[in-house]
């Protein structure tokens, strides 16, 4: 049932508000985009979700392309942000998407996704990025399990993903 309900935008949203409450991450994207000044940032969002990330970071960007396996966000994401590009794939067939390849991004993002994805996968991902996008910062975002306290146990267990990693293990394989 949880995987059915949070396939959908507005679900995940309140799901994320509800749970989370704060985006420290994004604030810390934004943080980072100030500093960097004038430089307009081009992003690779793989697997984007609903691209929340531009909400906060949207003046900051010249070009954006967010990646995904669910029509449902993509739908929204075309409605909501016409000025950017959203291409529904599989990570497993990344390799084969030309209109990433063309793309030079500045920054590829991957928010709570790695988690879901198995080791292989990972490593394919990594080998991708180190050979085709060699200039670009790669920033990935995941829950932890290590020694968390009870409420963070709770949520991560609530979690989805089945590839919930401790901290050493997630340095091993990026």
């Amino acid at each position: 049932m949880k995987e059915f309900l949070l396939k959908f935008p507005i679900i995940y949203r309140l799901y994320q508000k509800t749970v989370r409450k704060k985006n420290h991450e994004y604030d810390f994207l934004k943080y980072l985009f100030k500093k960097m000044g004038n430089k307009k940032i081009k992003i690779l969002d793989l697997c984007c979700g609903d691209s929340y990330i531009l909400d906060y970071v949207k003046d900051y960007i010249d070009d954006y392309i967010g990646y995904d396996n669910n029509p449902f966000y993509l739908k929204q994401n075309k409605k909501k942000w016409k000025k950017f590009k959203f291409i529904y794939g599989d990570l497993k067939d990344l390799k084969k998407n030309s209109q990433i390849y063309k793309f030079k991004p500045n920054l590829i993002f991957m928010n709570g996704a790695i988690h879901h994805l198995d080791d292989k996968l990972v490593k394919m991902i990594n080998q991708i990025i180190k050979k085709k996008f060699k200039k670009a910062i790669f920033l990935s975002i995941d829950p932890v399990r290590n020694r968390n306290k009870m409420i963070n146990r709770l949520m991560i267990n609530f979690d989805r993903g089945k590839f919930i990693r401790k901290k050493n293990d997630y340095k091993k394989l990026m």
